[in-house]
């Protein structure tokens, strides 16, 4: 298979704070020499586990994006161990348009993997995702909401694996999350979802859905962002004890 042709201008080995781009060449009407280019950042200190934390999977969920940008402008390094690796808005063109699928391709991130190095614009980004980043981590967390077509209790969630250690430990770390509601789901049409890509992978991986109508609340946002923390320290990169709902 061919390499990808997104480039990161961050280097994923390299201690500190750094932030930078996805950079996917576009060329398009408005520019010939153009590029999607997808904000990243990651936090990394010496040795230990890897967290990838994302968000914008569709680009009218907004719980994760805030959260993750939020977390990218105030975590400090000094405080982990081992690496965590950000990308609020995985398909950043739907993400900037506010709509479920890509403004450029109509592109459905969440059903477009394996993705293909020489596919659509969406095909290239899962691509790099499941050959780039999702090799890199052990704990990958992916942060859903409703969109503008539904509107859920805020639950995080964790799938019914054939492997049951592995089902396991991710639900040990949804539990960890301590959303409002916590489910075991069993899909029911997995074929292209990054949550498959991830767990044929052997990761832990869970997701939420908190929340919807488009819109996010100062609820919302904090169950995000208090279950981003919790995910971390369950994951032993951040020190500390979950923090619980009141």
């Amino acid at each position: 298979m061919k390499p990808s042709p997104v480039k990161s201008t961050i280097d994923f080995g390299q201690d500190g704070l750094q932030h930078g781009f996805l950079k996917l060449p576009h060329s398009h009407d408005e520019s010939a020499y153009g590029s999607v280019m997808i904000p990243i950042s990651m936090a990394k200190n010496g040795e230990g586990p890897t967290a990838l934390l994302t968000g914008g999977n569709h680009g009218d969920e907004y719980e994760g994006p805030i959260a993750l940008f939020d977390l990218a402008r105030t975590i400090d390094p000094r405080q982990i161990r081992g690496r965590v690796i950000l990308v609020p808005a995985m398909n950043y063109p739907a993400f900037q348009a506010g709509k479920r699928t890509s403004p450029i391709d109509s592109g459905n991130m969440n059903r477009s993997f394996p993705g293909n190095p020489e596919g659509s614009i969406t095909e290239k980004i899962t691509d790099y995702f499941q050959r780039t980043l999702l090799p890199l981590a052990e704990w990958v967390l992916d942060l859903h909401s409703g969109g503008k077509t539904l509107d859920f209790l805020p639950f995080c969630a964790a799938h019914r694996l054939e492997d049951k250690q592995q089902e396991q430990r991710c639900a040990e770390a949804m539990r960890a999350f301590n959303a409002p509601y916590s489910m075991m789901l069993l899909e029911i049409d997995s074929v292209g979802m990054y949550d498959t890509a991830a767990e044929a992978m052997g990761k832990v991986f869970i997701t939420t859905e908190l929340g919807g109508k488009g819109t996010a609340t100062a609820e919302t946002v904090s169950i995000a962002k208090r279950g981003i923390l919790n995910f971390l320290i369950h994951a032993g990169i951040l020190e500390g004890s979950p923090e619980l709902r009141s």
